[in-house]
């Protein structure tokens, strides 16, 4: 597992404590505590959704210099997180390229977040899996082999 998968589960437990904190803090709030609450919660949703997507990336291509094809691979992903995101949620995009550009620059800005943190409290969890098993071709069923023809 790399750094940045390992980082994006311990960030994932990070953000589950903070929302488990939230009935603690909403006093702080006054009367707009549960909107506040409300809010905090969907953020925190999204953005975990955004680095799992970043985190998964990291994880599946693994070919060193690489960084492009994960943005070209994550920001698709991310950009629905932020389509059904309260951030645009009733509103109508007019500009979809520069939609998709800040889309990306949202994947990338993640990443480099992730990128930044230190790894000495990122720890993993269970075992590695063992190696796939070398791909073999299928037989071709017999009812299916058409007999060559003779010309």
């Amino acid at each position: 597992m790399t750094f940045l998968a390992k980082l994006g589960m311990f960030l994932a437990r990070g953000i589950a404590v903070l929302t488990g904190l939230e009935p603690l803090i909403a006093p702080l709030f006054g009367s707009k505590a549960n909107a506040a609450a409300g809010v905090v919660a969907k953020v925190s949703n999204d953005l975990n959704a955004i680095a799992q997507v970043v985190v998964t990336a990291e994880a599946v291509i693994q070919t060193p210099g690489s960084g492009a094809m994960k943005l070209a691979a994550a920001a698709p992903l991310v950009t629905n997180i932020v389509r059904t995101s309260e951030l645009v949620s009733g509103h109508e995009i007019a500009d979809e390229t520069l939609f998709i550009q800040g889309c990306t620059n949202v994947t990338s800005g993640v990443a480099q977040i992730l990128n930044s943190l230190k790894p000495d409290n990122v720890k993993s969890q269970g075992s590695a899996l063992p190696p796939a098993p070398a791909a073999q071709q299928a037989p071709v069923p017999a009812s299916l082999v058409t007999p060559p023809t003779v010309s």
